[in-house]
């Protein structure tokens, strides 16, 4: 069972507490990759540099920041190959994030979507996927899901598309945290928002500004939005804990 682990800020980490986790990260990583768990994963960027793409009336809309205007954010993500959700589960209480703030874990619709390894070097963006829930009539989904294969070709044959797949729906989610050393489990996504994560595809543009282009070509910027991210380097979020 593949999935999405979103590394989630519900407010400012404290010195201490970005000391430990810079400290603790490395650690975690060998663990999942020893253990066959983990597929890859990266830091993202700061928020404020994400752009949040949106196409009406064939006119492309850009706004800065992330597509839910919280003071949480999405800080990071991994991929992460688990026997069970029960396993999925203990692997993110480990994670120092969720010691002091959150993980949320969406399992992948297609375990096939993704490979068993990623290079994590070849990581530049990453398009979050972003709807409301809403459903279109069954005839305009399904030529949306015709036309996101088509955007999906595309990208592939252009050799920026590294991964990417839907995940399960938000009632699906777990929200894991860490705390005096016991795992809480809660149901639904981190955010309490309207909008929710649907997917996410991975990145090696050359800009952000290329990968900006794709997500205005992905169909579902012209009914919901694609949040772009760049990646940063674990090395330096470490030497800055």
């Amino acid at each position: 069972m593949k999935f999405l682990q979103l590394v989630c800020f519900e407010r400012e980490a404290t010195d201490e507490e970005n000391a430990t986790m810079g400290r603790e990260i490395f650690p975690w990583v060998d663990d999942t990759v020893s253990r066959g768990i983990n597929i890859t994963g990266k830091p993202l960027d700061d928020p404020a540099s994400a752009r949040t793409v949106r196409v009406r009336d064939g006119e492309t809309l850009i706004s800065d920041g992330p597509f839910a205007d919280t003071k949480e954010f999405i800080a990071g993500f991994d991929l992460i190959d688990c026997e069970s959700l029960e396993q999925a589960i203990e692997v993110a209480a480990a994670h120092p994030v969720a010691w002091f703030n959150a993980i949320e874990l969406r399992r992948l619709r297609d375990d096939d979507a993704v490979p068993h390894e990623i290079d994590h070097a070849q990581l530049q963006q990453m398009l979050l996927v972003c709807v409301d829930g809403v459903a279109a009539e069954p005839a305009v989904e399904a030529q949306i899901w015709r036309d996101c294969q088509a955007w999906r070709t595309e990208i592939e044959s252009s050799g920026v598309h590294i991964a990417g797949a839907a995940v399960a729906p938000a009632g699906e989610a777990k929200t894991v945290r860490r705390r005096d050393g016991e795992t809480l489990v809660s149901d639904g996504p981190f955010l309490e928002t309207k909008e929710f994560v649907g997917g996410f595809d991975l990145l090696g543009c050359a800009s952000l500004e290329e990968a900006v282009g794709w997500a205005a070509k992905h169909p579902i910027a012209r009914y919901h939005q694609i949040e772009v991210r760049n990646f940063r380097d674990l090395r330096d979020v470490s030497a800055e804990a």
